[in-house]
């Protein structure tokens, strides 16, 4: 028979492990995040996500410092924010027109059709999403 002790080193060990992969699959999201990024979003934001892309100068807007969005802000109310502000169902009034593209519509090169569609491009959104949550500073 197993003693106590025994068992809650396995436990551990099993957890460590789950921890390990869970941490490996968030940061293949991230990087996934990042691969989007680069890709959809720093023309404008730029490639640092500081605002500053090759397209900013020419926008009537100038793009967000996407750096700093956790200052002040509940880390699950602002991963929502962000979800909705690239999915398109957030406006940001403040630019009065929507200047940013909507990205749920536009990722066209998602194949597929219906909710799969659909799911892949919540995944890529949300990969975006991960990737921005882990460049947070605080600070200018």
């Amino acid at each position: 028979m197993l003693g106590a002790r025994t068992c809650i080193v396995g436990v551990l060990l099993v957890l460590g492990a789950a921890s390990a992969l869970c941490r490996g699959a968030f940061a293949d999201e991230i990087t996934e995040g990042r691969t989007a990024y680069m890709r959809y979003c720093a023309s404008c934001h730029g490639s640092n996500a500081d605002g500053h892309g090759f397209v900013a100068p020419a926008l009537a807007q100038p793009p967000t410092d996407l750096r700093h969005l956790s200052e002040g802000h509940d880390t699950s109310l602002l991963v929502d924010r962000l979800v909705r502000t690239i999915d398109g169902r957030r406006l940001v009034t403040a630019h009065g027109e929507r200047d940013m593209p909507v990205w749920g519509e536009r990722f066209n090169d998602i194949p597929g059709e219906g909710p799969q569609r659909e799911k892949a491009v919540g995944d890529r959104i949300n990969a975006i999403v991960a990737y921005l949550m882990s460049i947070q500073t605080k600070g200018p």
